[in-house]
């Protein structure tokens, strides 16, 4: 920080502040300015610090400079700290430099913090103004020198501002310029020319000079060239001598500013400390450090496909946890074919395989392994004399490589990662990052699929394989992580396993009941049982036209009841159990019901009855079934008389 600073912390804060430690500063970020508790980092944080000596990290601004409670970002806006935030003045743009409770735009206007601006000054190009007093001097771009208090017109008028490094807001009766030739000149408003009292004759207290900063007291602290530090002391107003410091910190390469008597200064190695010119006691400035990280990610068992969440959190000495976005954090995917960082902040499962994941922040660093299955079942796979084939094509793009295929060479160019596989129809000898190894058998076409080896996949990349002679698949594994490829037969295993005791229904013969109207008295034969691994099946009837329809899914239980319920299918053709007259059959599909038809033609036409009563006497039974809704039928000794609808 340029100029002069005061700083007003409790001293609580400062207790807090300095210390001794020797830890390196958070995730590679160094220290470059601190103005009242509050400390910039190289990366464009600010710690602040509230007065029950709890830290928090500002990291949404991208600082650049401190001044007293504001800060500056690196677009140009003015930034105000408050205990655990900070918050972008309104309106604020284009500023330059901040100094006490005034700031200077890129276009030469000076304005106070309120956003006020002071018509007086333009085409300003370097501020100073002492905060505790709040005397602000300003430097044009022509070289003119003012100050705001004491002094009558210009201080002087110096060749250019490109000759000045700063200037100065020293107590109500003085003023510093620091110029790039190294020499510093104090105008005191009690040193003026006889001849004329509005001119200033400066004094100059070196031409070695690297910087120079005010204090409370007014005592100018001039950094000379070699790294040691002077002090500017005055008995008589007017009057300078410089002194050497009663101790010398090392090698100075800037005053920063003051803080509670002490001065905060950069030394050789970059670093920042508080030096004490009186005791020559130097302390450094306490920076919350990164002690741990953790990483978490939802699930180390991920499907192809699936995406999970990954949280990185910073652990830090002073008791804070910091998330990191995983668009800011530093992740490293060990192999980026199988996961892929999203912008949502998950990561996304491409492909088969185990891998890991690394996440960094300065030294620290932590890694989690990760598998990858696909829980689907691969077809295409061909068992042939005891040697299992598996998909060229689909089994590498499943492991997250590319592929090239050459029909006309009848060549696969297959890159997994860094490692680069050639396979030939009908060539034994695989080329694996260019060495040639020798196949169980060779890659050839099995209905229409080109298929190699399966042991290649053990040979070349370390996989697991397990045969399962009961379903006809096989397994490929990398740990935990898996994939597995059925052959034409396996579907038909698991279909038959899953049928079970319904199996003994296939091929047999029925008649449609009321089970479905439409196709009433028609022949119908189970020709295959459907599962759907839920415990339900559907029945395919084929009619003798060649039509096949399916049921809907119902329990193995409930389809054989609904199979044996003579409401539902006939086991036997009714045409050929009731011989009736074509007339009686035409009113049964009509679902009609006249008077002399039988108990058996009514139940086939209108179904069983939900209620029945019957009478007799005198050797006549009278009987009336009820079929809801107002509807009646009567019979007489088993045949009907009377027909009652609503």
């Amino acid at each position: 920080m340029r100029g002069y600073k005061l700083g007003i912390a409790a001293a609580v804060i400062a207790v807090a502040l300095l210390g001794n430690f020797s830890k390196a500063e958070a995730a590679g970020a160094t220290l470059v300015d601190f103005e009242d508790g509050n400390r910039l980092m190289s990366d464009g944080t600010v710690w602040t610090q509230d007065m029950n000596v709890e830290e928090t990290l500002l990291t949404d601004y991208n600082i650049v400079d401190l001044d007293g409670e504001y800060g500056l970002t690196k677009d140009g806006q003015l930034v105000r700290f408050s205990l655990f935030d900070a918050k972008v003045v309104k309106g604020t743009s284009g500023i330059v430099q901040i100094s006490g409770t005034y700031y200077l735009k890129q276009d030469g206007t000076v304005w106070d913090m309120d956003g006020k601006q002071l018509k007086e000054y333009s085409d300003i190009a370097m501020i100073n103004a002492n905060r505790h007093t709040n005397i602000l001097v300003t430097l044009s771009r022509s070289g003119e020198l003012r100050c705001a208090y004491g002094f009558q017109g210009p201080m002087d008028q110096l060749g250019s501002a490109s000759e000045v490094s700063a200037v100065l807001s020293g107590d109500l009766n003085e003023a510093a310029v620091v110029l790039k030739s190294g020499k510093v000149l104090v105008y005191s408003k009690y040193k003026a020319d006889k001849a004329n009292p509005a001119k200033y004759v400066p004094t100059t207290l070196t031409e070695q000079a690297a910087g120079a900063l005010y204090n409370d007291s007014g005592n100018l602290f001039v950094l000379l060239q070699d790294g040691t530090i002077v002090v500017k002391r005055s008995q008589v107003p007017g009057t300078y001598e410089l002194e050497q410091t009663e101790s010398q910190p090392g090698h100075v390469t800037a005053l920063v500013t003051e803080w509670r008597g002490s001065l905060i200064i950069k030394l050789q190695d970059g670093t920042l400390r508080s030096y004490s010119p009186q005791s020559g006691e130097l302390q450094e400035i306490s920076v919350p450090v990164i002690e741990d990280l953790n990483l978490r990610i939802e699930s180390k068992e991920l499907k192809v496909g699936s995406k999970v969440s990954v949280q990185i959190d910073e652990i830090w000495s002073n008791d804070t946890t910091k998330r990191i976005p995983l668009s800011e954090a530093e992740l490293e995917i060990e192999k980026p074919y199988l996961l892929q960082k999203m912008p949502d902040g998950t990561v996304k499962a491409l492909a088969v395989g185990q891998t890991k994941l690394t996440a960094r922040s300065g030294s620290f660093s932590k890694t989690i392994s990760v598998s990858i299955s696909d829980t689907s079942l691969m077809d295409q796979g061909a068992y042939i004399g005891g040697t299992m084939y598996l998909p060229v094509q689909p089994v590498f793009h499943k492991l997250g490589a590319s592929i090239q295929a050459d029909m006309a060479a009848k060549t696969f160019s297959i890159r997994l990662g860094e490692l680069p596989i050639q396979l030939q129809l009908g060539s034994d000898t695989a080329i694996i990052n260019g060495e040639k190894v020798k196949m169980s058998d060779k890659v050839q076409t099995v209905n229409g699929t080109a298929v190699f080896p399966a042991s290649l996949l053990k040979t070349a990349l370390g996989a697991g394989l397990a045969w399962d002679g009961t379903y006809q698949k096989m397994t490929v594994s990398f740990g935990s992580a898996k994939l597995t490829v059925q052959t034409k037969q396996t579907a038909q295993i698991v279909k038959t396993k899953s049928q079970g005791y319904l199996t003994k229904l296939i091929g047999k013969s029925y008649w449609v009941n009321f089970f479905d109207e439409n196709y009433r008295f028609q022949k119908v034969t189970i020709v295959d049982i459907i599962p759907n691994n839920n415990g339900y099946f559907a029945a395919a009837f084929k009619f003798p036209s060649g039509k096949v329809l399916n049921t809907r899914k119902m329990s193995g239980d409930e389809l054989i009841s609904t199979l044996a319920d003579r409401q539902e299918f006939f086991t036997a053709d009714p045409y050929k159990t009731y011989k009736w007259p074509d007339a009686i059959w035409a009113k049964i599909k009509d679902g009609r019901v006249t008077t002399g038809m039988t108990k058996q033609q009514v139940e086939l036409s209108w179904g069983s009855p939900i209620d029945a009563s019957a009478m007799e006497g005198s050797g006549v039974r009278v009987e009336t079934w009820s079929y809801g809704n107002f509807n009646y039928v009567t019979f007489t000794n088993g045949v009907v008389t009377m027909i009652y609808t609503n």
